[in-house]
């Protein structure tokens, strides 16, 4: 069925997914904010992937991580205090809202800080797909490797087109 009602969309595309769910017509909007969100959700996941040996930010992001957060290990303990925290499915994120400011949240399911008007750069999937081969139930285990294969050249791209 959702899918049906994305082709009558046209090319709106996956930004209205996000962006202005609430101007689709009610009766699709669940199952096109599940499939069409877990599509754009894991369409960035995999981008911010790669092998970094314990690489940190650098430039304009790692100066913004700095003043938010105040240190690189500031925000990896909020990042990953959020990660642990959420029960069930879902995705904590790095993400910067209109007034340039940089925040960790946390969304349930296949949600998006897109809906809420800020900009994700950086996002980690908890469902339990994502680690359960390798790690069993240790969410935490899968959490601190994360750190080793953020592709932090894609997440400054990402911070310099929005806070540009």
């Amino acid at each position: 069925m959702w899918q049906s009602v994305y082709e009558e969309l046209g090319p709106q595309g996956l930004e209205i997914v996000t962006v202005a769910l609430d101007t689709l017509p009610e009766k699709a909007r669940t199952a096109i904010r599940n499939h069409g969100g877990g599509h754009a959700n894991h369409a960035m996941f995999w981008q911010a992937l790669k092998k970094n040996d314990g690489a940190k930010p650098t430039g304009e992001l790692a100066k913004s991580i700095e003043k938010k957060f105040t240190s690189f290990m500031g925000f990896q303990e909020q990042f990953t205090k959020a990660a642990a925290g959420i029960f069930g499915s879902g995705w904590a994120w790095l993400s910067i809202d209109p007034s340039k400011e940089l925040r960790v949240e946390t969304t349930p399911n296949q949600d998006s800080p897109l809906s809420a008007g800020r900009t994700p750069l950086l996002g980690i999937d908890l469902w339990e797909h994502a680690y359960y081969l390798k790690h069993q139930f240790r969410r935490a285990d899968y959490i601190a490797e994360f750190y080793h294969v953020i592709n932090w050249d894609f997440v400054a791209d990402r911070y310099q087109k929005t806070a540009g």
